[in-house]
């Protein structure tokens, strides 16, 4: 799965994209039924914004974070999704 990933106030380098790319694969680990994955990178004043949408079928998971770096805030948004995704699983796999 390719993400979708987007910047305000800021250019991306290849390298960021490539290491938000495996973030996105990344998530796949806790639910194979991810559709598309978005991530939107803002330059703030005070440090870096990353938001990430996930979408799944009939769902869709939102986490953002900020940090003094981009990839602080990447892990941050990740790990706040990752935790969505295996509740959402769990949820799934106890109902049938």
């Amino acid at each position: 799965m390719q993400p979708r990933i987007s910047a305000r106030h800021g250019k991306i380098t290849e390298g960021t994209k490539e290491h938000i790319a495996q973030s996105c694969r990344k998530l796949e680990h806790y639910f194979d039924g991810i559709l598309a994955c978005e991530v939107v990178l803002d330059k703030e004043k005070h440090g870096d914004k990353v938001e990430i949408i996930v979408k799944v079928p009939q769902h869709t998971f939102t986490a953002s974070a900020s940090a003094d770096n981009l990839y602080k805030a990447l892990a941050d948004a990740e790990a706040k999704v990752e935790v969505q995704l295996k509740k959402h699983h769990d949820k799934i796999v106890s109902h049938h």
